[in-house]
């Protein structure tokens, strides 16, 4: 069982958590997420790291609906007795390849109708600046960008729905090392100052350690082994947390778990 903070309002509950590909197996063994309990509150990220086939991905689905639990709960945050939509952004993009950027993001008035175009345009251009893209990428297709101008433009496509969650699958990881850097300051920033929470899947221990503010180490069966508090200053963006000694000793730390984690 995993805590979760007190310090904001909570956004997300996961409580007893259980899930197995196989739905007729009583077996332990089988479940793929075993009793998993945590919360995750406002401005808040956390990282999960842990082997392939452990439970990361299968837990971003049970959250999304993707998948339904075997038992326990996952309670979101209601606004105004309504549950606002979660953000999934993949590794690769979900743009459409026949539409341009700007007709990937108006989407979002396509799909909910009290989302008016007005209102979708002026999302659009703030998320522009957040990200430092200019109005050019909007008339521009799939094709024409950059893997961080796609993944920067998926990102935005999300945040449309106007998400108090976003999940996020390894987003970063088939991007050059300066991209993935501004990308993940970019992404960093825009969590804390508005409000939202998210929970990325990872398995780069540096990027789990500049970018969270808590990080699971998952084994198989989705269970989670240890929690890291990752207390950087607060100051702290994910470029300058990395070299600093504090985040030295937490990814030995974190790797030393992963470690006995993967001998098991």
């Amino acid at each position: 069982m995993v805590a979760g903070s007190t310090d904001a309002k909570p956004v997300l509950s996961v409580s007893g958590l259980k899930f197995a590909y196989d739905q007729s197996s009583k077996q332990e063994s089988n479940y793929a997420i075993s009793d998993l309990s945590f919360a995750v509150s406002q401005r808040e990220i956390i990282c999960i790291l842990g082997a392939s086939g452990c439970g990361k991905s299968t837990l971003l689905n049970l959250i999304s609906g993707l998948l339904k639990p075997l038992s326990g709960k996952i309670e979101l945050a209601a606004h105004n007795g309504n549950r606002r939509p979660i953000g999934y952004i993949f590794q690769q993009d979900a743009l459409l390849p026949w539409r341009t950027v700007e007709g990937n993001l108006m989407l979002a008035t396509e799909i909910f109708k009290d989302i008016n175009k007005s209102e979708a345009a002026e999302r659009i251009n703030q998320y522009l600046s957040t990200f430092h893209l200019n109005q050019q990428i909007l008339k521009q297709y799939q094709s024409q960008r950059s893997g961080g101008m796609r993944q920067r433009a998926s990102i935005i496509q999300s945040l449309m729905f106007n998400p108090d969650l976003l999940l996020l699958d390894e987003p970063f990881s088939a991007l050059d090392f300066y991209t993935k850097l501004r990308l993940e300051g970019e992404f960093y920033q825009l969590i804390k100052e508005r409000n939202k929470a998210a929970i990325l899947v990872t398995h780069d221990i540096e990027e789990a350690v500049a970018m969270g503010d808590r990080v699971f180490v998952m084994k198989t069966g989705g269970i989670v082994t240890r929690e890291f508090a990752i207390d950087l200053g607060p100051d702290r963006s994910p470029e300058s947390a990395r070299g600093t000694p504090a985040f030295g000793e937490l990814y030995r730390a974190i790797w030393a778990e992963l470690q006995a984690v993967m001998a098991l």
